[in-house]
Order: C-alpha cells, then structure tokens, then sequence
C-alpha cells in the first residue's frame, strides 16, 4: 500500500535566530484555586517544576508589572507577563505554500510539524507569522490544524469574511476531508465515532461517554486501501473539536500509524513533545454556500 497524499516528506528547514521576547498569558476564572507552579506544569507538561521555579525566582513572571513567587496562587482573571531572555525556537518546515486566492480569502497548505500561531515554544516558526513575511499580514485563520498536521488551511482576508466563514465552521456547514495511514486492517464499511471530547491536561485531549464537561464529537471514517498491518482511510469530521481524528481513531482501535500522543505507544502525560510530522493530513475543504471547493 502507497501513501498517497499522506507524507512526511522532507523538506527545507526554516531556522530563525535566538531573540528576547515576553509572552502573555491569560488567566481563565476557572484557573483559580491553583498554584502558579502548579499550574504552569499543567499548561505546559514539557517544561520541568524546576524550570518554571528558576523563571520565577529570577522574576521574569509578572503580573500588573509586579513580579509574582512561586507560592501566589490564581484569583480570577488576569494577565501574566512572561519574559525570555533567549528564545530558540525549534525549527520547522519553510515550505508553506498558496494553493488558491481571491480578494476575501487564502488557502494555503500548511506543512508539518508546524504550529498555526504563537503559543509554547514558538512565536516565528508559526504559519501566521510566516504569513505576514510573505506579505499576508493581518489574515484570520477560521479553523485550525494541529501542529503535526499538514495540509490546507483557509484564512480570511477581512473582517466580514472572516465573520461568515467562522459562522460556518462553528455552524458544521462546511465537508472537511483529510486521509490517514493508521495501524490495523480497517473495516471495509463506512462507520462514525460520537464519542465526546474534553482537555486532559496540557495539549493533551480524551474522549468518553462519561466524562464531564466533555463537548460532542463525531467523526465519520472510510476505507480507501489495506495494507499489511495498516490502511489509508478517509476521515470526515462532521463537528471541530481539537484531536478529533486522532482521538477517535484511537478510540476505535485503528490509531494514527505514528501519531506520538494516541498511537500504539502513545505517552499520553502531555511530556513527549510533538515535534515531528504525522500520517494525517487535511485534504478537501469545501463550502457549498460560498462556493470554495478546495483539494490537495
């Protein structure tokens, strides 16, 4: 069996020189209670407690410009301040590439591993800031890919397209099709996954029946080739919820053949950083009430 469209091909790599930055961090009402320590290894499960500890006590975490300890604990809304005196982020793909524009939009294929904006340890090395170099400044993703997901992503031009175009994401009005090569002999009929999803800690997410504050998912799966050990599938998610391929790939048995948070051995704790390319890929975006109609 062949990997059609379904690659991690090698590509030229996008390097950018360490910098300082301050990064802001929003607090939620639901984060209070917690710990700043604590919390902050929830967030971000790749960075050791004695790290965080050693950012704190040099007083690079700040609130209202006020440096914060490491015994202050979350009350309510709030923005902390987090300041890096050297940034180095990891590298990615320079192989971003327009598929189709028009005055209103811009679809582009995104490859992986790369982020779509700042968050964690990336700020340049995202798809919108290597948007804004190429002079699409000010664009707004109206969805979004995992950072170890390539394929097409829309981005809206202006304000009222990205309006229209958000109300039918969040409205399940547009057919969104990607392909994966995923461990396991899949069955030769049709099927869907509604299983719900919620956060599990960090960027990791779960799915369930039972699992409180969980939001509805469902995921609709076809056979397109067997191999030994593995298939390529089509996978049309029919709602937008973060890992959602992946998660109920999982959930029914035939995981993302190399996906390093839901696969076979799949470290679920959120430490094992996503860093590489994985079998899934969007590859069909189309929007009958706007008449976008876009494949890869």
């Amino acid at each position: 069996m062949t990997s059609r469209n379904v690659s991690c091909s090698s590509s030229k790599v996008r390097i950018v020189a360490p910098y300082e930055l301050t990064r802001t961090l929003r607090l939620k009402p639901s984060d209070s209670g917690q710990n700043l320590v604590d919390f902050l290894c929830m967030r971000f499960p790749f960075i050791p407690k004695e790290t965080w500890e050693k950012r704190i006590n040099n007083g690079w975490l700040r609130m209202n410009s006020k440096p914060l300890n490491s015994h202050f604990v979350i009350n309510g809304r709030g923005l902390i301040s987090h300041y890096s005196p050297y940034v180095a982020e990891p590298s990615v793909p320079d192989s971003v590439k327009v598929i189709e524009e028009t005055r209103d939009w811009l679809a582009v294929y995104k490859p992986a591993p790369m982020p779509m904006h700042q968050g964690g340890r990336y700020y340049k090395n995202t798809l919108l800031y290597i948007l804004s170099e190429m002079g699409y400044s000010g664009v707004k993703p109206v969805h979004r890919l995992d950072s170890v997901t390539s394929g097409l992503v829309l981005l809206a031009k202006n304000k009222q397209t990205a309006l229209e175009l958000t109300r039918l994401f969040a409205g399940n009005k547009v057919r969104k099709t990607y392909q994966a090569i995923v461990n396991g002999e899949f069955p030769e009929e049709p099927f869907e996954v509604d299983v719900p999803i919620r956060r599990k800690n960090g960027f990791v997410f779960e799915c369930g029946h039972h699992l409180a504050g969980a939001k509805k998912a469902v995921t609709r799966f076809i056979l397109e080739e067997r191999g030994e050990g593995i298939s390529r599938v089509k996978c049309f998610p029919l709602t937008g919820r973060t890992h959602q391929i992946r998660l109920h790939l999982c959930h029914a048995g035939f995981p993302v053949a190399d996906d390093p948070i839901y696969g076979m051995d799949g470290d679920q704790s959120g430490r094992k950083l996503q860093n590489s390319a994985i079998m899934l890929q969007s590859s069909g975006i189309q929007i009958d009430e706007m008449g976008i109609n876009l494949s890869f």
